[in-house]
């Protein structure tokens, strides 16, 4: 007679293999450690424990997923159409309220996911932080979590307990600046923190891509970022010699912050959950700052101490989000719900020939030796 604990891995098992495998979202992490470090002369990046923060930006593929398991009504509005109509824009939309479904757009896969409001960021999180589930939006699948949404737009922040968040400005700042090793980095007269997320002092090279590239970087380095308009394909080439620029392949420039997190500067600004000042109107418009400059504008935007507010209700082409967590508990956790289940098995077999965070023990590539590691673990972390 099998064990009770062994049953339930048997029906698992049998479960998924009836029904086949539901796609997983696998987000690479990487910790960001040396907690209790100093802030910069800007008075960011301080942060007093441990966490994690998103190797890449969320790409299209990911957040089509989000949208396929929660969206098919989409009374939200987590999908919006500059995502179709922009040539930076990489997600269809078919169908009708109730039986909405979302495919990536071609060559768009490997692209960051832009054109969401902030509360689309937040709602993605708590999608997360509820194990990826599949249904309507109700405080199960992404009402409620990380954030209550049924709060004012102007009210919305990170509740206790949060495993997956829109990160706080000095999360962001540490994760992209800060370098307590490296004797050179010296931002502006800040001991341990680089002027920009390239890990560097000095001005970055502006990336560039063309059409036969699909948005791949042709010239990375390790200090090459995606900025003013250098990465052109998909037709955004506007005319003459003024090409109005694209989002590039994530981690295609191919320098990193110094904690090796790809495109922390250029490409598309990303979320923190830093209010900024209200715009003015009747009533004001609540705002969030940005980080990290984006594929259009300007280098001066990709430094350590600017950070644009923007409105909260906008979503544009060059606005997306890279996600934070706190540490796992334990390896296997890998939806970081506390207890390693059917959600992270799902995980770990959408990972099944690759590398990622599902890959337990490290030797490159997720397979039988890192099941085998997920089903010792089966259970809640102690």
């Amino acid at each position: 007679m099998p064990s009770t604990r062994t049953a339930s891995l048997i029906a698992v098992l049998g479960a998924i293999a009836s029904s086949g495998v539901a796609s997983a979202v696998d987000i690479e992490m990487l910790t960001i450690g040396n907690p209790g470090n100093a802030a910069d002369t800007t008075g960011r990046g301080a942060v007093s424990y441990e966490f994690r923060a998103g190797t890449f930006e969320v790409t299209n593929a990911e957040y089509v997923e989000f949208l396929n398991a929660v969206a098919a009504d989409d009374p939200n509005g987590l999908y919006q159409p500059v995502m179709t109509t922009s040539l930076r824009g990489g997600i269809l939309r078919f169908g009708v309220p109730g039986s909405f479904s979302y495919l990536v757009k071609a060559n768009f896969s490997d692209k960051p996911a832009s054109g969401f409001e902030w509360a689309a960021a937040a709602r993605f999180c708590n999608w997360l932080h509820n194990g990826q589930p599949t249904g309507a939006q109700i405080p199960t699948t992404t009402e409620d979590g990380a954030y209550d949404m049924s709060l004012p737009l102007d009210q919305l922040v990170r509740k206790p307990g949060a495993t997956w968040f829109i990160p706080s400005i000095d999360e962001w700042h540490k994760a992209a600046h800060y370098d307590p090793v490296n004797p050179g980095a010296d931002a502006m007269g800040s001991p341990d923190y680089w002027l920009y997320p390239t890990t560097s002092d000095t001005p970055p090279t502006q990336a560039f891509g063309d059409t036969p590239s699909n948005g791949v970087v042709l010239n990375p380095g390790p200090n090459v970022a995606n900025y003013q308009r250098g990465v052109n394909w998909n037709g955004t080439d506007c005319g003459g010699n003024d090409p109005c620029g694209n989002v590039s392949t994530v981690g295609s420039c191919a320098s990193t912050s110094p904690w090796g997190l790809f495109d922390m500067g250029g490409n598309i600004y990303e979320f923190t959950e830093e209010p900024g000042l209200p715009i003015s109107g009747d009533p004001p418009l609540p705002t969030r700052r940005a980080r990290g400059g984006d594929f259009s504008n300007e280098l001066v935007l990709l430094r350590s101490n600017l950070e644009p507010a923007i409105n909260m209700q906008a979503g544009a082409a060059n606005f997306g989000m890279r996600v934070f967590a706190l540490p796992l508990p334990c390896a296997a956790d890998f939806n970081g719900d506390g207890f390693v289940g059917s959600g992270d098995f799902s995980i770990l077999l959408g990972s099944w020939g690759l590398a990622g965070a599902a890959d337990l023990d490290e030797d490159g590539i997720v397979g039988s030796a890192d099941l085998a590691i997920l089903l010792g673990s089966w259970g809640p972390c102690s």
